[in-house]
């Protein structure tokens, strides 16, 4: 299984994004080069995992911000940070269903990314949908858990990550 992440757009992006209509996103690096979010790209391990590795094995490089990606939609970004760079982040995807009284339903592709404040007692989110809907909230703010920072990246040295770790461990003051 493959673990290089994607920093081209490529054929498959092409295919993902503009054929099957599949939202995705990119992150900027501070090098000026950028990452894209190639879920489910055959032959690779799981998009996310692979952009953790990366940023593990590329303690140096750090991500200065996201854009989120629908075909014939406005792009969109979010948490820029061009100076110190994006400390304590994640970004998922998932699909949900409307369900009619017909029997008919309707399907609804999201992006959320996440951003740990700098207290490490909260968390804020972006939640992008498609095709737009009334029902979900284009924001919110959840507290940390073990399982949701796990899913962060966090730059080396993180005074966030210590922060938070703290907080979910109770010695926070």
């Amino acid at each position: 299984m493959k673990t290089d992440v994607c920093q081209q757009w490529d054929a498959y992006m092409t295919d993902a994004c503009h054929r099957k209509l599949m939202m995705s996103w990119e992150i900027h690096l501070d090098n000026k080069e950028r990452i894209f979010g190639d879920y489910d790209r055959p032959g690779y391990a799981p998009c996310w995992e692979r952009v953790k590795k990366f940023f593990a094995e590329n303690q140096d490089i750090k991500a200065r911000g996201i854009n989120v990606y629908m075909f014939g939609a406005p792009m969109h970004g979010f948490f820029y940070d061009e100076i110190f760079g994006l400390d304590g982040f994640s970004i998922s995807r998932g699909v949900a269903k409307e369900q009619f009284m017909d029997g008919g339903s309707k399907d609804y592709q999201f992006l959320v990314v996440s951003q740990m404040d700098y207290s490490g007692k909260k968390i804020d989110v972006k939640k992008f949908v498609w095709p737009y809907n009334e029902f979900e909230l284009g924001q919110a703010t959840r507290l940390p858990t073990k399982d949701n920072v796990q899913e962060m990246i966090f730059q080396n040295g993180s005074a966030k990550l210590q922060k938070v770790q703290e907080y979910l461990n109770g010695t926070a003051v």
